[in-house]
């Protein structure tokens, strides 16, 4: 696998990765990623057409995910901290 392009797009990082013909686009934001994974033949197959891909509608819903990511685990940290309890030094 190998990277063919980088960008930025609205404070979302994509990396763009190729292998055997395939086309894959990471998107960075905040400590999460989410994968879009593109077959030959797609209609996206190169760093112009993956670009042609991140419309506006598209990176709104990226951005909707991300807080959903962000949410889900927010709570989930929130439920691990209550369930171990306040742990507190034993004062004799």
């Amino acid at each position: 696998m190998r990277i063919i392009d980088e960008f930025d797009i609205s404070g979302i990082k994509a990396t763009v990765f190729k292998m055997n013909e395939r086309i894959s686009v990471k998107f960075e934001y905040n400590l999460l990623e989410q994968t879009y994974k593109f077959r030959d033949g797609s209609g996206v197959n190169t760093p112009e057409e993956v670009k042609s891909f991140c419309s506006e509608a598209f990176v709104q819903q990226l951005k909707s995910t991300f807080d959903l990511m962000a949410s889900a685990r927010k709570d989930s940290l929130l439920s691990m901290i209550v369930a171990q309890g306040e742990i507190f030094d034993e004062i004799i």
